[in-house]
């Protein structure tokens, strides 16, 4: 009997059916192993933000209680399990590592500790998250191990103020703003106390045209930076605008505040006008590179109320160009636009281009002085909180 043949049609439906059957079976398990992938990555992230969180909120007791150890523990523990990860709404305790030690900065290595700590490592990790789709290949969970170190001790600081004296700040209760505002600034940085310097410059003058002995003035033009950082190298000595250094780099936090920084040294027009940023960010910027202590951070505050017009012509470039000079000598520089004719742009470029931030009190009168207060706060809270290290 002769055998029955099937269409070739058929055959080739039949096994297209089967390529397709076999191409979703691929596809489903590409899908599912994204799905379980996608789970472990997501399940770190929220596990590390976790302990990132615990890591400062312990340092952050630590350097308000150094001796109060179970504190720091306790707080780093809370913060941990006020993050929800993975399937679980929080972090089970006894997953929880929470461990003071000190932080060395050179190695970057943490040495577990309770003698003199300054920093805190939270270790966190969860081992029975289960896998939606691994279990068909024999893989019932997975684990996630994460870690942070916050340093929280002493980070000491040499830093300068340079604060904008020029004739402007006669207007809208600038200078009274000043006078109010800039001690706070002292009190965040001494309350922290982590043997921190402060000087002050004040901008800007010419030599040979301001004499502050003659008019009984305590600060000194500052004269020490080389010509060869001047916009012009070949102008006759004290013709140029510089910095006036109203207090030298000192731990007499309470003569800065109450003495260099009162009403009766912060004075508009104190120097004859103008507003040479420039200048004043190189001279702060050489005076600090030059008495700044070894391993210390080094910080300048630098607060204007108008626009960079020293020297004429090029006064924006000159200003940024001490910007680089300032982060040649690693140093950052947090700026604050005063009022609302500041150059906030420029402001916000010297702080881009050394790593800090730029900082703006806008209005005039009384709210603009509680808006300039914020400002100082700010900053020294900034340059002062705890850092994660790792």
């Amino acid at each position: 009997m002769k055998k029955r043949s099937i269409p070739k049609k058929r055959r080739r439906r039949g096994a297209t059916m089967i390529l397709i059957a076999l191409m979703m079976v691929m596809l489903l398990a590409m899908v599912a192993f994204a799905v379980d992938v996608g789970r472990m990555y997501a399940t770190r992230s929220q596990l590390q933000t976790a302990v990132d969180a615990g890591a400062l909120a312990a340092g952050l007791q630590l350097r308000e209680d150094s001796d109060d150890i179970a504190a720091a523990v306790a707080a780093g523990e809370d913060f941990v399990q006020q993050n929800r990860v993975g399937s679980f709404v929080t972090v089970p305790k006894d997953a929880i590592v929470v461990e003071t030690g000190t932080w060395d900065k050179d190695t970057r290595l943490f040495t577990a500790g309770t003698v003199d700590a300054d920093a805190v490592r939270v270790r966190a990790t969860l081992d029975q998250e289960p896998f939606f789709f691994g279990k068909v290949l024999g893989n019932d969970t997975f684990a996630v191990p994460r870690a942070a170190i916050s340093y929280a001790g002493g980070n000491p600081l040499d830093i300068i103020m340079t604060l904008d004296l020029s004739g402007s700040m006669k207007q809208q209760g600038r200078i009274d703003a000043l006078n109010y505002a800039a001690p706070i600034f002292v009190d965040i940085i001494q309350e922290v106390g982590d043997d921190d310097r402060i000087g002050v410059m004040g901008y800007g003058a010419i030599p040979n045209q301001y004499d502050p002995a003659a008019q009984g003035h305590t600060g000194v033009s500052y004269l020490e930076t080389p010509a060869s950082l001047f916009p012009d190298p070949s102008a006759a000595a004290g013709s140029d605008w510089v910095a006036v250094k109203e207090a030298d780099l000192t731990y007499d936090l309470d003569y800065i505040r109450d003495g260099v920084l009162a009403s009766d040294t912060l004075v508009a027009d104190k120097y004859n006008g103008w507003t040479p940023i420039g200048a004043a960010l190189r001279d702060s910027v050489h005076y600090l590179a030059t008495n700044a202590r070894n391993k210390v951070g080094k910080i300048i505050v630098l607060m204007s109320d108008g626009h960079a017009n020293k020297p004429a012509g090029n006064a924006r470039g000159y200003a940024l160009d001490m910007a680089h000079y300032a982060l040649q000598n690693d140093i950052t520089v947090y700026t604050i636009s005063l009022g609302n004719a500041a150059d906030e742009d420029l402001m916000q470029q010297i702080a881009d281009v050394t790593g800090g931030e730029h900082f703006v009190a806008y209005g005039s009168g009384n709210g603009l002085a509680q808006k300039l207060r914020d400002a100082f706060a700010r900053v020294a809270k900034k340059i002062k909180e705890t850092q994660l290290v790792q």
